[in-house]
């Protein structure tokens, strides 16, 4: 028995294959980055419904992101006027960003200085939750040197400028970090441990290069507060590196962090 063929009017419309998670994904972000940009001097309080009506972004929709940002503490609902506000965590980005202003503008005549004396690179960095990152340095003008990038990111328990920075955390907070650090076992643990001693023993954390033919000497930059927020290296091939040679750069980063402390308002109280 023949079939009968049986056509459709189109409707114009061309079938779209699911949307990519990351498209998804990214959009979500560019809606609450949107959201959040809405609260200024003029609007420092908004409704639901207010915030409804200027991202024109649909009420069930725009729920979830308000209640993921208040999670996350980047914004903080009020009962009382029903209304919601930017939360406390701004206040940790507002001071890094501090940090790394005044840490930068005051740390660039230190370096050039420590630079000058032994013409090796000198670096800076900064303490940003469990990372070390690379804020700045001043390169050594010799023909083979030390090169590295700003902003490059490392764990904490990498490397001498990342180690200075674990050692000025309390007892109780480093063992919390390695205890999070899940690529580490044990003995891994126990010898971050031991170097965190060496270090709070001599002031400053050093390395020989064994393994990555690198020499770096780097010491602890406090603030006000006491807390080591940042580092300073003296870094070159390991190569040029003795033990004469750790005295002189320790002695360098050591008076070099002194000074950068000082200007942060360390030992000023």
């Amino acid at each position: 028995m023949a079939v009968e063929k049986r056509s459709f009017p189109s409707s114009g419309r061309v079938a779209r294959a699911p949307a990519d998670d990351t498209d998804t994904k990214a959009d979500a972000i560019g809606r609450a980055v949107r959201t959040l940009f809405l609260f200024d001097g003029a609007a420092c309080a908004l409704t639901l419904d207010e915030i409804c009506q200027r991202t024109k972004v649909p009420k069930p929709t725009l729920l979830g992101i308000l209640q993921t940002l208040s999670h996350h503490d980047y914004l903080v609902f009020d009962p009382a006027d029903s209304r919601y506000r930017l939360g406390y965590a701004w206040l940790r980005f507002a001071e890094i960003r501090r940090n790394q202003s005044h840490i930068r503008e005051s740390a660039l005549p230190i370096m050039r200085a420590m630079r000058d004396a032994v013409d090796e690179t000198v670096i800076l960095s900064l303490k940003v939750g469990d990372q070390r990152i690379h804020l700045d340095y001043v390169e050594s003008t010799q023909p083979i040197r030390r090169r590295r990038k700003p902003s490059r990111e490392a764990p904490l328990h990498r490397g001498c400028a990342g180690l200075v920075l674990l050692a000025g955390m309390s007892e109780e907070n480093i063992r919390a970090y390695l205890s999070a650090q899940k690529e580490l076992n044990q003995a891994a643990r126990d010898d971050v441990l031991n170097t965190i001693r060496t270090i709070k023993r001599d002031g400053y954390a050093s390395s020989s290069g064994q393994t990555t033919q690198v020499a770096v000497v780097s010491g602890p930059i406090k603030s006000y507060t006491g807390e080591t927020i940042a580092s300073l290296s003296i870094s070159g091939p390991a190569e040029r590196f003795s033990k004469q040679t750790v005295q002189e750069w320790a002695a360098l980063v050591l008076e070099g962090a002194r000074k950068l402390s000082r200007t942060l308002g360390y030992g000023l109280a």
